[in-house]
C-alpha cells in the first residue's frame, strides 16, 4: 500500500496515532500493509461520520434490492 493510499484513509477520519489520553474502545481499527510488507494500524473514532461513508455503506441500498425481488 502506498502513502498516498493512506492518506485516504486519513482523508476519512483515520490517523496513525492516538493521544496519549485516548480510550482505545472510543475507537474503530483497521489494518493496512503498506507495499513494503509493513503493518500499519489506523484509528477512527466511532462518533466520525460524514456523507461519504454514507454514500460507501451498501448495505442499506442491497435491503431495499432484496425487498424488491
Amino acid at each position: 500500500m502506498k502513502g498516498t493510499e493512506i492518506s485516504s484513509f486519513e482523508k476519512i477520519g483515520y490517523v496513525k496515532n492516538l493521544q496519549k489520553d485516548a480510550d482505545i474502545n472510543d475507537f474503530e481499527t483497521i489494518s493496512v500493509n503498506t507495499k513494503n510488507g509493513e503493518q500499519v494500524t489506523l484509528y477512527r473514532s466511532k462518533e466520525y461520520k460524514n456523507e461519504r461513508d454514507e454514500k460507501l455503506n451498501f448495505r442499506n441500498s442491497w435491503e431495499v434490492f432484496n425487498s424488491l425481488l
